[in-house]
């Protein structure tokens, strides 16, 4: 009996990434051969004295034997040509927190992937506490390790202040570290407080928030939720800050605003010495800029410019929702 060969050839053909479409080739080809020896390994059995019932039998196991080789051949070229983009997404993805954690695995839980946010030539040291109960803890960060250990550290850079509780809302993505510290007035009451000791670089401001921003979330890319439920009331509506940055003076900020009907967005007399941009993304409203009132509405942006007041609420069921921007000296 000739020895039984069997070739897969994998043909693509060519395919073009822009404006053309797809054209794939024969995913494989099977010579005639398979059918030459079928036919020499029946003759041969009957030649020898086996009945040739048992050769057809023989004949359809090795059938089905040869489409369970193509279908395993198949499935393998499946998982070697599947893109692996996805996979290496998804296992960079937060652990899912379904229960309250200590502090120190809620600090772990935000420090590794706050590793894969910094270079290694980031160095802070950042006290934690627990206000309901005497539990300190404070983190080492430092050519790319992280450790947490026990107790304060009085070469910190900064102290967070919170509730345990509120410390795994911000571990299971319910809020963000920016949302809980945001405040209309340097006195207001957070639940997450901090205090500051010393820049981490030569520009504080940014030292601090920089680390609030991408430390306490521990998404690999800062997702950040914007609805009602994640946001807290700040300025008179439901607000959840979105990036902030300041160098040399001139600041950059963002935010995303929800208005319901009863609440006002700011104050008369409540102005700013930066300009900003107020860009309504959903519903209606109202807004008072400068002596004009108008009526608002999705898909439309308003300019503020420096020391004007601003308002803004609405009368409508349904909520509206807006994006602030706001950049310049001060800002």
């Amino acid at each position: 009996m000739q020895p039984f060969t069997r070739r897969v050839i994998i043909s693509l053909q060519t395919i073009k990434r822009k404006g053309s479409d797809v054209k794939p080739g024969p995913i494989c080809e099977i010579p005639e051969k398979k059918e030459l020896m079928e036919k020499n390994f029946i003759h041969n059995q009957v030649r020898n004295g086996t009945s040739r019932k048992n050769s057809v039998l023989i004949s359809k196991m090795m059938r089905s034997f040869s489409s369970l080789v193509l279908k395993v051949t198949a499935l393998l070229l499946l998982i070697i040509i599947t893109p692996t983009g996805c996979i290496n997404e998804h296992s960079r993805q937060p652990k899912e927190v379904k229960h309250d954690i200590n502090l120190d695995e809620v600090l772990t839980s935000l420090g590794d992937p706050f590793l894969e946010k910094i270079d290694k030539e980031y160095h802070a040291i950042v006290n934690f506490t627990i206000t309901d109960s005497e539990i300190s803890k404070h983190i080492i960060i430092s050519e790319g390790q992280f450790q947490v250990k026990d107790s304060l550290n009085g070469e910190a850079n900064f102290t967070f202040i919170s509730s345990l509780e509120h410390y795994n809302k911000i571990i299971r993505g319910e809020i963000t570290g920016f949302t809980s510290m945001g405040r209309a007035e340097m006195s207001d009451t957070t639940p997450l407080d901090f205090e500051f000791h010393k820049p981490v670089t030569d520009n504080p401001m940014n030292d601090l928030l920089f680390f609030v921003q991408r430390f306490f979330n521990p998404s690999p890319n800062d997702k950040v939720v914007l609805s009602k439920e994640n946001s807290r009331i700040v300025h008179g509506g439901h607000a959840i800050p979105l990036f902030y940055q300041m160098t040399d003076q001139i600041g950059v900020r963002s935010a995303w605003y929800q208005i319901n009907k009863g609440q006002q967005v700011n104050e008369p007399g409540d102005t700013n010495p930066f300009p900003q941009y107020f860009i309504i993304i959903k519903g209606t409203g109202f807004a008072r800029i400068g002596q004009d009132t108008l009526k608002v509405k999705e898909n439309e942006a308003y300019y503020i410019a420096p020391g004007l007041d601003h308002i803004f609420w609405t009368d409508s069921e349904k909520p509206m929702e807006m994006i602030f921007l706001a950049w310049g000296e001060g800002a």
